[in-house]
This record gives structure tokens, sequence and C-alpha cells, in this order.
């Protein structure tokens, strides 16, 4: 008896040791660079906002925060190496709303988007603009929904994929105004702009910050704006709902994730700090000039917001029958 009481004792002790350095350990961090992937090559918003989070944030928390591109696959590739990293802090996630369309428009996936990671916070929202090409005899929302009515399936749009945000926007775009149009799918925005540009495709909607520099040029016309609000880069483009769409509101989120399993004051730590770096106007003005409101939640919030899209988008894909290729 004497030999079991000694026994569980000695397993308390070191129990107790155990949890004391893994609340040391998370205490301390970081200690060592982190890695921040983002799961699209380099050059892009998602990117971008990497870059200049991982600067404010390695000021903040005194390591280096080394922004690793691995692009592939709608951003699963890069994702699932994060859901399958050590769940210790040093890999993390940059990536879009992507994330919870990946899980309708992928039959399968190597990962789930629920289980396999740590919600860490929102970190910005972009709202898209519908544009058409400037030889597209239209100057308003009512003109162009008029026209595709009359001429079902006529008009193209282009986009930088299946399952883009883009391609989703229209195919909400198409279901809230009554309209049949026809898609084009490009490899990458750029390519989907430039067609546009060009006429090769009558209209796309795309994330604001890609779009501006042409709107301002002539190159393309803005019709309306997909967020809740009017964005100051563009003060005169109303909104879909000012401009005749009640209801209609379609924004691309950013956030940030950990894998599932990382201890929560390590995700607590990142969490403030993220906080802190979105309320600096230091950081919200680069941000700013890219198309992307900073915006930081609570770990809870986001994972709230995950949730809902997930039902939101999800039904949307599904009952459209769009599946990633």
């Amino acid at each position: 008896m004497r030999t079991a009481r000694r026994l569980a004792w000695f397993i308390g002790v070191i129990g107790l040791l155990g949890a004391g350095g893994r609340a040391a350990a998370a205490d301390a961090y970081p200690t060592r660079p982190v890695h921040l992937v983002v799961p699209f090559v380099a050059g892009g918003a998602s990117d971008s906002i990497a870059r200049i989070l991982g600067a404010h944030l390695a000021d903040r928390l005194g390591q280096p925060f080394v922004i690793d591109n691995k692009g592939g696959a709608g951003g699963t590739i890069g994702a699932d190496t994060v859901a399958k990293a050590a769940p210790d802090g040093y890999t993390l996630l940059l990536f879009h709303i992507g994330m919870v369309y990946a899980t309708a428009l992928y039959k399968t996936l190597p990962f789930d988007v629920l289980d396999d990671f740590a919600p860490i916070s929102l970190v910005g929202t972009s709202p898209s603009m519908l544009v058409v090409t400037p030889s597209l005899p239209v100057r308003t929302l009512g003109e162009f929904i008029a026209r595709a009515k009359a001429e079902p399936g006529r008009l193209n749009y282009g986009t930088a994929g299946v399952g883009s945000s883009g391609h989703l926007a229209v195919a909400l775009f198409q279901r809230t105004a009554g309209i049949e149009v026809a898609h084009v799918p490009y490899k990458g925005a750029g390519a989907a702009i430039a067609a546009t540009i060009g006429g090769e495709v009558q209209f796309m909607i795309e994330t604001l910050g890609s779009l501006v520099p042409h709107v301002k040029s002539g190159q393309l016309r803005a019709l309306a704006m997909t967020g809740a609000t009017r964005d100051p880069a563009l003060p005169d483009v109303p909104t879909m709902t000012e401009a005749g769409l009640p209801g209609f509101v379609s924004v691309t989120w950013f956030g940030m994730w950990a894998p599932a399993r990382t201890p929560p004051a390590v995700l607590d730590a990142l969490n403030g700090a993220l906080r802190d770096v979105l309320a600096d106007d230091a950081a919200r003005r680069p941000l700013a000039a890219i198309g992307v409101a900073a915006t930081s939640t609570t770990r809870a919030r986001f994972a709230e917001i995950i949730r809902a899209d997930l039902a939101t988008w999800g039904k949307l894909i599904r009952d459209a029958g769009i599946e990633a290729q």
C-alpha cells in the first residue's frame, strides 16, 4: 500500500512539473522565429497582408516572422502544411475566406477546417467591386441587370479560377439579381483583369485593391461595391444596395490560424499581439493602401464567423453545383 501511495505521489509530481513546464514555455513564447505560411504564390493580397503583419508582429514579440509561400490547389496545400505542423505556435497560417469555401468545393480534403485548426483572429476585410469593360454600353447596375436579363447567358465574366472569391461572388450576384451569365475562368486574377480591360469578357467581380488603379485610369468602369458601405478609395461608387440590389453583401475576409491543440496561452499571446498591431495606424495604413480594412476579433468570435460562413457559402456552392477542378 505504501509503495502504491509513493507511486501515485511521484506521478502527481511529474504531472505538475510537466504542466508547469508547458505553462513556462507558453509564457516565454516565442523564443525562435515563427513561420507564417501563405498558401499562395508571392504578390497576392494574402501575401501582402502577411508581410505587413509579420513585420509588426516581429517588432512586438521580439522574434522574426518568416513568410513561407506554399501555393497550389486553391490554398489547400499550404493549409495542409499547417494542419500537420507541430502545435507549438511556430507554424501559422494566413488565409482568407477560401478556407471555408474549400470544404464545399473539394470532394475530399486532407484536413478538416474546424477540427485541424485553431482560429487566432480575423485580420482584415476587403469588399469587391463589379466592373465592366468600357466598351459595354451600361453605366449603372440597373442598366447592367436589364441587359443581362434581356440576353440570358450572353454576358461573360472573368475570374481567377473555379471556386475563387470572384466566381462565388458572381454566383451570389446571379442568384440575387435573377440573371444568367457565362463564366470564363483564368489562371489568376491578373489575367482575368487584363481580359476584362481588353474586352475578352464583359465584366467581373474582384477584390477592391486589385481593381482601383484600373478604375481610376479609366480602363474599367465601376458599377457597384459589394460591401455594406462605400469605400473611401472610390467614394462615388455606390454599394449594391444603393445601386438597386437590396441586401447584397459579399466581403472577402482574411484571418490567421494555428494548428489544432496549440496551447491556449500561445493562442492568446498571438491574438493579443495581433489586436495591438491592427489597432496601430502603422499597420492600418499600408493595409488600407491595398484595399484591406484592418479588423481584429477575439478567438471565439473568429470561430463563430468561420462556422457561419461554412453554412452560408457551403449551401451556395452546393446549390450552384460548383466544384474545384
